[in-house]
C-alpha cells in the first residue's frame, strides 16, 4: 500500500490509497491546502496500515521511463 499526494491546478489537494496492484482502496475529501492534506496523511498513518508517501508528478507516471542518466545532475 501507498498513500500518493495529489493537487489539480484549483489548488486543492488530497491523498489517494493505492493497493500493490494499482487499484485504489480509498480517496480523502478535498483539502485547501498541501498543509491540511498532509496533516490528515500523518492522521492516517497513525491510525492505518504502514505506507509510503509519494506525491503525483507528471513524471512519476511511468518510472520505467527512467534512465539512470536522467537522475544524475548536469555537471556530475
Amino acid at each position: 500500500m501507498r498513500i500518493v499526494i495529489r493537487h489539480d491546478d484549483a489548488g486543492q489537494w488530497w491523498w489517494a490509497a493505492v493497493g500493490e496492484s494499482g487499484g485504489t482502496a480509498a480517496i480523502s475529501t478535498l483539502y485547501a491546502s498541501r498543509t491540511d492534506c498532509l496533516r490528515a496523511v500523518a492522521e492516517l498513518k497513525v491510525e492505518g496500515p504502514a505506507a509510503s508517501v509519494t506525491y503525483e508528478e507528471p513524471y512519476a507516471a511511468n518510472p520505467g521511463t527512467w534512465t539512470i542518466s536522467s537522475l544524475i545532475p548536469s555537471g556530475s
